[in-house]
């Protein structure tokens, strides 16, 4: 595993660690916004990079799954919800919510998607806050939490759309952890 922000300050170089990982691809980061020839890539195929061919069949297996994960990502990147809260914003805590996944190359597709947001933000402050502790303390989490993502002015839809992300990037380090485990243990 690698080390990880334990705390939201650590974000800004968890972020510029992760852009630096990030695999380099004809095409750039994979997002909604499609490949070459506009096509759409297929995020969990790109962060598997050249394991995603001997994984291909076993994914193809489920297509309404690859298609609806894929819908999600864009829905939470790309959707009516994310220019309230910020893209940038939410693929900040993307990038820390990876890393403490323990999803590195996750994390660096995360990171390659845009710029870091300035620091200083007090609602990215919050949201990376919010992200760290779902990720290591869920158990932790009280009203007072939520009072405070309000307080830095997110709407309860903004709020929604944080715990959405938070909780579909835990999803997708699952989901490619376990790929890369059967990917493993058919090389």
């Amino acid at each position: 595993m690698t080390d990880t922000p334990t705390t939201f300050d650590q974000a800004p170089s968890a972020i510029a660690d992760a852009a630096e990982r990030a695999p380099a691809t004809p095409e750039g980061p994979a997002d909604s916004r499609g490949g070459a020839g506009g096509r759409r890539v297929d995020v969990i195929d790109a962060v598997l990079g050249a394991r995603a061919g001997s994984l291909s069949a076993l994914r193809a297996t489920r297509p309404a799954v690859v298609d609806h994960t894929q819908g999600v990502y864009e829905a939470l990147l790309d959707g009516p919800a994310t220019a309230s809260v910020g893209r940038d914003r939410l693929v900040a805590a993307a990038v820390v919510v990876a890393e403490l996944a323990g999803a590195p190359n996750l994390a660096a597709h995360y990171a390659a998607l845009g710029t870091a947001p300035a620091e200083g933000d007090p609602v990215l402050a919050a949201i990376l806050r919010h992200a760290a502790q779902v990720s290591t303390a869920p158990a932790s989490l009280t009203r007072t939490d939520i009072d405070a993502l309000a307080a830095t002015g997110l709407s309860e839809r903004d709020i929604v759309t944080v715990a959405q992300l938070i909780g579909f990037v835990h999803f997708q380090a699952r989901l490619l952890a376990g790929l890369e485990l059967i990917g493993a243990e058919h090389e």
